[in-house]
């Protein structure tokens, strides 16, 4: 709608029928359908008036038949692919065509079926662009100039009747299009505004976001190494309840830092700021890297933590993000997967990718649930899953970060069974 008239009589008068939604049209024909039925049942009961009994009825019913023969066609058996503004065209100008006969056989210019024109010319200044509102208009007003010349009676008079009807046509139109081009502005010019809003408050969200996330990490940082130092100054000591309070201190600073970082990184790709550096260089020792600081997470649960390369295999990546990505979806398999359990790391070649896989034999992810998994803020909720914490933003950011390193991510699971996660990044061939 960027293109459209912005305001004036004249941008109202073009801008209508301009609707940018095929819904639209479909309901419009809908409409039509239900109007098409009523002016047939209408104007059956209307020639059983008095006044009809000039009428040459038997014409008319034949008309009212092949109406409802041509709606039973046009709205039900055309194929359901042919809709939309050139079908609501079409319909108009055949519309026109069976009025103009209604019309020839209810006394010409001079009948009161003559209305019927109007109803349809409401409909086709609303909906339909400047330019086939012109043709069906211009369509509509020859059919009633010729419809004068064959009427009985004073040619003058049929002339006036017919220039009379033309005119109430044209007025029509322009009030139509103007009401419905001031309405569909006012809804663009809302529409804007809103967009404006949402823009703004998701601008200050995202800079409230990246200060607040960026402002704590320092503190968090901070907390971590006087944590590490009361450790390193109770080594030699037997305070195992000190020792059990820095340990549980350090694990919950270790969750908010993870939180501050996800949260960073949300920031960073919704403001497309995100950097990444790709290079290339070696998996193994990367996998490596993060198994090891995750073996003590894993040996409090005694899960066995195993890494499997068939060969050695290097990709283009960023490698503290490769690192974040490892982190989480390892991570998760382990708080997911029971006393005992075992999770496996696998990196192969896959055609022109570098493969890693993260393989676990938790609880599993339910059916219901793997559809939104990689959904912002989204965490699987039941009774297996309840008490493992986490704030549902993991796995959203791990997909983003392996598409902008020019990979794809995915999973299988089954509940009871476990969970494998699999990425693929571009490799690099030594």
């Amino acid at each position: 709608m960027d293109n459209l008239p912005k305001e004036g009589i004249l941008g109202s008068f073009l801008i209508a029928g301009q609707l940018e939604s095929p819904d639209k049209y479909r309901r419009f024909e809908h409409l039509s359908e239900i109007f098409t039925w009523l002016a047939v049942i209408i104007g059956l009961l209307i020639i059983q008036l008095p006044f009809g009994e000039s009428l040459n009825r038997d014409t008319i019913y034949i008309l009212a038949a092949a109406v409802g023969v041509f709606t039973t066609v046009w709205y039900h058996l055309l194929p359901k692919r042919f809709t939309g503004r050139l079908k609501r065209f079409l319909y108009n100008l055949i519309t026109i065509a069976f009025i103009t006969i209604l019309v020839h056989n209810t006394n010409g210019v001079q009948s009161y079926a003559t209305f019927f024109y109007i109803l349809s010319i409401i409909s086709v200044a609303m909906t339909l662009p400047l330019v086939q509102t012109a043709v069906i208009v211009f369509f509509a007003i020859t059919l009633i100039f010729g419809e004068a010349f064959l009427t009985s009676g004073p040619l003058a008079t049929n002339f006036s009747l017919a220039l009379l009807h033309s005119w109430g046509l044209l007025l029509v139109v322009f009030f139509s299009r103007f009401n419905a081009g001031e309405s569909l502005l006012l809804r663009k010019d809302e529409e804007e505004t809103v967009l404006d809003k949402e823009k703004t408050v998701g601008k200050v969200k995202d800079e409230f976001v990246y200060i607040i996330s960026h402002e704590l990490k320092q503190p968090t940082t901070a907390i971590k190494g006087y944590i590490e130092q009361i450790r390193e100054k109770l080594a030699g000591q037997k305070n195992s309840e000190a020792k059990e309070i820095l340990d549980l201190t350090m694990i919950n600073n270790d969750r908010l830092e993870n939180l501050l970082d996800d949260l960073l990184d949300i920031s960073q790709l919704d403001k497309g700021s995100l950097k990444i550096n790709l290079a290339d260089v070696s998996l193994k020792p990367i996998i490596s890297e993060v198994i090891s600081t995750l073996f003590i997470e894993a040996k409090n649960k005694r899960i066995s933590l195993i890494q499997r390369e068939a060969e050695e295999i290097a990709a283009k990546v960023d490698v503290d993000r490769l690192k974040e990505i490892l982190t989480n979806l390892i991570g998760n398999a382990i708080k997911y997967t029971p006393e005992g359990g075992k999770v496996t790391v696998d990196s192969f070649k896959e055609g022109e990718f570098a493969k890693i896989s993260v393989t676990d034999n938790g609880v599993g992810i339910p059916q219901e649930d793997q559809k939104h998994i990689f959904e912002k803020f989204y965490r699987v909720e039941n009774e297996k899953t309840r008490r493992v914490k986490g704030n549902g933003l993991g796995l959203f950011v791990t997909k983003q970060l392996v598409e902008k390193m020019g990979g794809q991510i995915g999973f299988t699971s089954k509940m009871g069974e476990g969970t494998t996660f699999y990425f693929s990044l571009p490799r690099y061939r030594w």
